[in-house]
């Protein structure tokens, strides 16, 4: 008969399991049952709490790194993944104290760098934000694509917040370089065009933006401005109504709002002839 310990650590294994498979209801399920077994159990704790995260459910999974940093303080895998949950609750001071923590013990870590750097984004302190992810790319594996795309297109929009629009092409451009077809990437490289007034290629980028997701604003919002500039008006009138019909679709409101004001100012100056959005 299996003892209680080999049953809490299959239930355990069986919970990685799913937890790999992004089964996460049914990881946090096979947690449960195995703390109920082993209520010492702290890897458990601290793998329930990769679930929780996936799940955004962030109170309990501060709740199970406090327990695994109770029973073990030396487990600082909890550190970081308890000031990501920090940081998704906006709780920005107690996220970076935890990522701080763990640095001094794991210098090297480039996790703890682009987490960080995405809390200094969200604080609007850019120049920390871009020293961290630049420290992130120094220390992240080549292999790791996925990554390094996000970084580089999280340090793409940090420039753009610097207003160097040349350094944020260049992370934009690396991102779709690896192989990631992502209607943000483009969407954003478009927005650093047109601020560059190079008004064809920022409509070429919202153009394989929309192309890729039809449904979203600032793509819109973007290649109309940008089409306007070029003087194609009509085309430009055809693009905010699309934005504006998004946006209502949508519930933002006040977007909405500030696109139908938009259309009526260009309309005093152009010959839309385009129907009139219905409201």
């Amino acid at each position: 008969m299996a003892s209680n310990q080999d049953s809490s650590q299959d239930l355990f294994e069986l919970a990685i399991d799913r937890l790999e498979s992004d089964q996460y209801a049914a990881a946090i399920e096979n947690f449960n049952r195995a703390i109920e077994i082993n209520p010492n159990y702290t890897k458990a704790y601290y793998n329930r709490c990769l679930a929780f995260l996936h799940s955004s459910d962030y109170q309990h999974a501060i709740a199970d790194c406090n327990t695994a940093l109770e029973q073990n303080p030396d487990f600082f895998e909890a550190y970081l993944n308890r000031g990501l949950a920090y940081y998704k609750l906006q709780l920005p001071v107690a996220a970076i104290a935890d990522f701080n923590y763990f640095l001094t013990t794991n210098p090297n870590d480039f996790r703890a760098y682009y987490d960080r750097g995405l809390v200094y984004f969200e604080q609007r302190s850019y120049q920390k934000a871009l020293s961290d992810y630049n420290r992130a790319l120094e220390l992240i594996s080549e292999n790791n694509t996925q990554l390094q795309v996000a970084i580089h297109n999280d340090r793409g929009e940090t420039y753009l917040q610097l207003k160097n629009f040349e350094l944020a092409i260049e992370d934009f451009s690396r991102a779709i370089a690896l192989g990631m077809e992502d209607a943000n990437y483009y969407c954003n490289r478009g927005y650093a065009f047109r601020q560059l007034n190079k008004y064809l290629l920022a409509i070429d980028d919202f153009t394989e933006s929309i192309r890729l997701n039809r449904k979203q604003g600032a793509a819109y919002v973007g290649r109309g401005f940008a089409l306007y500039k070029s003087g194609r008006h009509s085309e430009a009138h055809i693009d905010f109504l699309q934005a504006a019909e998004y946006f209502r679709d949508y519930g933002k409101m006040q977007q909405f709002h500030q696109i139908i004001y938009l259309i009526k100012i260009l309309r005093r100056d152009s010959p839309f002839t385009s129907k009139a959005l219905l409201t």
